[in-house]
């Protein structure tokens, strides 16, 4: 049975609950505390469940040569190195995460922020965070999957670029700590992820192999559609960048994320297709009751038959409506005796012959 999890503010993850619209603001707040406000406003009135930030310093994520590995074409300045990048991206204050944790828990919406360091994993624990999200990157950081597994709070972990078997081993750190609370994200970590290349199939492939874990999908295309088709294969959460508007400007991650009004669409396309899907009934339902009894056929006179007449092929035919003897009958019908006087275009039941 899949396992359920409590990631904050009411919302449920797992089993009959609906997939969790987890929107990644990251570092869209553009270092600015009322922006980063705006984006959890935003996201809350346009159906999202939870949303996420990213906390790290450069100095603790990259070394300063490390070469960037997203698409250059989104940036106005495509040269440096992912530490010139994380300088001038990631220089959000900490004392800004607590006051916005508060506003998230005033306007009920989950509240989560990725760690990329054991540094930046201790400020999020002391911050008490709503659930701790593991990005792709991290999913071999052991010693920090350890350090947050000992908080038994839930942990949602990408697995992009991760064989199976890393998964496994991921999954087996955290319940060494004692903690069963993890959901997993098929995730391709390309930045932007053409459609042809979100390898859906391995979101398939995890549900498969985990089916006690809660599995999603952790989007990098540009617009809806996949994440929307995810959520018709099942995606027990979506997780989607998030941003206030589309620019191409010094943060790589704007140009393709969601902003509020397509965020709105999105929801309730998702609350759509997650209606769709429904449950497996061996036969009719009830909203095909009438097209079940009127749209199906039945054995029909087409003359006059006199009782004690032996019924033949030229007498009847298949009409609608099916509230008669089923065509599958017809040759049973035939040869048989009238028991009572037939009119024509009559509808045949049984005690009739």
């Amino acid at each position: 049975m899949e396992n359920v999890l409590d990631i904050g503010n009411g919302k449920k993850l797992g089993g009959k609950n609906h997939c969790i619209i987890l929107m990644d603001a990251g570092v869209n707040h553009d270092n600015d505390f009322e922006k980063a406000k705006k984006l959890i406003h935003s996201a809350k009135k346009s159906g999202a469940d939870a949303i996420k930030f990213q906390t790290y310093t450069a100095d603790e994520i990259s070394t300063k040569t490390a070469p960037r590995y997203w698409d250059s074409k989104l940036e106005k300045d495509s040269s440096g190195s992912q530490y010139d990048m994380f300088k001038m991206i990631g220089a959000f204050p900490k004392e800004y995460y607590p006051k916005l944790k508060d506003y998230s828990k005033k306007l009920k919406i989950a509240f989560s922020s990725s760690p990329f360091g054991m540094e930046s994993a201790r400020f999020l624990a002391d911050l008490d965070v709503d659930f701790f999200k593991i990005a792709s990157a991290e999913l071999n950081s052991y010693d920090m999957l350890k350090y947050l597994a000992k908080e038994q709070k839930p942990l949602i972990i990408s697995t992009g670029t991760a064989a199976i078997g890393e998964v496994e081993d991921a999954i087996d750190v955290i319940r060494n700590q004692g903690n069963e609370k993890i959901a997993l994200q098929h995730c391709m970590l390309s930045y932007p992820c053409k459609d042809k290349d979100a390898n859906l199939a391995k979101m398939l492939k995890i549900k498969e192999i985990f089916p006690e874990i809660p599995v999603g999908y952790s989007d990098h295309t540009v617009g809806i559609a996949v994440p929307l088709a995810a959520i018709a294969l099942g995606a027990k959460s979506i997780e989607k960048h998030y941003a206030l508007e589309n620019i191409v400007g010094d943060n790589p991650d704007e140009a393709f994320s969601i902003t509020p009004e397509k965020l709105k669409e999105f929801v309730e396309m998702s609350r759509s297709i997650e209606a769709s899907i429904g449950i497996f009934k061996n036969g009719y339902y009830k909203v095909e009751e009438k097209a079940y009894l009127y749209a199906r056929k039945s054995i029909v006179s087409l003359k006059d038959i006199k009782k004690g007449q032996k019924i033949t092929k030229e007498m009847v035919s298949c009409k609608r409506p099916g509230t008669g003897i089923s065509p599958k009958y017809l040759d049973l019908v035939i040869g048989r005796k009238a028991q009572k006087d037939i009119k024509n275009d009559t509808v045949l039941q049984w005690e009739m012959i």
